[in-house]
């Protein structure tokens, strides 16, 4: 079977689009935090880490999958399958993390809540101090405090994500060609004014339904 992608147009999409982009545009912002806090006071960028991150271990699950739109699977499988690798945590905590981190900051302001016999299961980000060597601020990263609160420490995470996806890309040419390709095509291809009205007419609900004919009247005008 022949592939669409090339090995090395994998690599470079891989390493040099996808992994450089998430470089520029997570890394650099880390310094802007830390000045926030160091002339002002003001701790930030706690959710503003996963919020960015997890799109992108969506998309990059989904070359193990080959379905972009099974974003929590995707998350899940590429914490489990990948990051584990990094640290065995992530495939302990894969589900959870997905349910209550990334639903809840990408569909409201904050993580979830989580009860389990009648305790409260908390949540933590945590930012360490980036002068620190990557190994003292992992000793906090995926490691319950005062018993019941999972602490995400963002330093961390975004190096871990980093540091995987070389050796991801090697299981992508040994083993996932066929799925990087398939979800590669459901990426790229354009969607339509009927695909789209199509999808809306699922939802049986009309009042739950947000896609309308006359939302794309203005196509006419263009």
């Amino acid at each position: 079977m022949k592939y669409k992608y090339l090995d090395e147009q994998i690599k470079d999409y891989l390493i040099n689009h996808i992994k450089q982009s998430i470089i520029n545009d997570v890394g650099g912002a880390f310094p802007g935090w830390s000045s926030q806090l160091q002339n002002k006071g003001v701790a930030s960028g706690f959710f503003a880490v996963p919020r960015m991150l997890f799109p992108e271990i969506d998309g990059l699950g989904s070359y193990i999958t080959g379905n972009p739109k099974s974003t929590g699977l995707n998350i899940k499988t590429y914490l489990a399958e990948v990051l584990s690798k990094v640290n065995p945590k992530y495939k302990v905590y894969a589900s959870f993390i997905v349910f209550i981190y990334r639903h809840g900051l990408l569909h409201q302001h904050d993580p979830k809540r989580f009860k389990y016999k009648n305790k409260e299961i908390g949540w933590e980000f945590w930012i360490s101090n980036p002068n620190n060597p990557i190994d003292v601020n992992r000793k906090h990263h995926l490691e319950f405090r005062n018993k019941n609160v999972l602490v995400i420490d963002a330093n961390v995470f975004y190096d871990d994500l980093i540091n995987s996806i070389d050796d991801f890309t090697k299981d992508v040419l040994s083993k996932y060609k066929v799925t990087f390709e398939k979800s590669r095509k459901l990426q790229i291809k354009p969607l339509t004014k009927s695909y789209l009205l199509k999808e809306a007419r699922k939802n049986k609900k009309s009042k739950n339904r947000y896609v309308w004919e006359s939302d794309f009247n203005f196509l006419d005008n263009i």
